[in-house]
């Protein structure tokens, strides 16, 4: 999804990098490299403010996404790959679809 954004952004003029296809794949890679971790590993250890096993998952949840999508947004803009702006909005769409395609893999596979 970020490539394919990276790529239209470079092709219309509203990004000024990065260039080359393998850079735009390493850009979009950098964004799960540093967001995974985290969701994985450190989200999970917060303390949660519920005692009910489900409120405390949708708790996780909402914290794991907000988190992604913050960091992706400004990391992309560090990049000067798209304005603040035009970065919040693909890290939005980036993180919607991947939350929904886990909620759906949850749902009919019990994965993750």
């Amino acid at each position: 999804m970020y490539t394919l954004a990276i790529r239209h952004a470079v092709k219309t003029g509203h990004a000024t990098g990065p260039r080359t296809i393998r850079m735009q794949i390493a850009a979009a890679f950098g964004a799960s490299a540093i967001t995974h971790p985290a969701v994985w590993y450190l989200i999970p250890l917060l303390p949660s403010s519920f005692n009910n096993p489900y409120h405390s998952w949708l708790e996780y949840l909402v914290r794991a996404e907000l988190f992604a999508f913050v960091v992706e947004a400004v990391y992309f803009s560090m990049l000067d790959t798209f304005s603040l702006r035009r970065a919040f909005f693909w890290s939005f769409v980036a993180n919607a679809l991947s939350a929904g395609i886990g909620q759906l893999s949850r749902a009919y596979f019990h994965w993750p």
